[in-house]
């Protein structure tokens, strides 16, 4: 399982067109989160944490799933305490990456043996991603030849 701290990464992510200014940046996080797991063919799971006084909580569900997502805000608590308290209880701690750059995160989830992944080394994998997916081939443009043919055999349209 990947714990994403939510906001730390759009705060990293201004590459991917991510700012923590933009109105919709937890949609943009969720669809760049989306779009990363699809390419890599991963079925990892994912949860992201966002801190519940900073996002849009208000105008809708506390925990939900979005693209095969979980997603969590944060409710009286930090998400930073969030991420460190679901670390501190899981069965199997080694098993979580958690993606953040808070030191103190880090600290807290390392002590529990879980790997911390920092928000820009995390940025980077999806970067690498983006980059080594081959290019989806485009067909080349038809020889007039080929578009006579066509249009001698289906018609101009008119």
């Amino acid at each position: 399982m990947r714990i994403i701290d939510g906001y730390n990464v759009i705060g990293a992510a201004g590459e991917f067109g991510l700012a923590l200014s933009l109105p919709d940046k937890e949609d943009r996080l969720l669809r760049l989160l989306s779009s990363f797991r699809s390419r890599r063919r991963s079925r990892q799971e994912m949860l992201v944490v966002f801190d519940g006084h900073y996002g849009r909580l208000a105008t809708g569900p506390r925990r939900y799933s979005q693209a095969g997502i979980e997603v969590e805000w944060a409710l009286g608590e930090t998400a930073d305490a969030v991420i460190a308290r679901k670390v501190r209880s899981a069965a199997r701690p080694r098993e979580i990456e958690v993606v953040t750059s808070d030191e103190l995160v880090l600290r807290a989830i390392a002590s529990c043996g879980a790997k911390g992944i920092r928000s820009p080394v995390f940025l980077a994998e999806i970067s690498r991603v983006f980059v080594d997916e081959p290019a989806a081939e485009k067909p080349e443009a038809p020889s007039p030849t080929e578009v006579a043919e066509w249009l001698e055999r289906f018609g101009d349209g008119r």
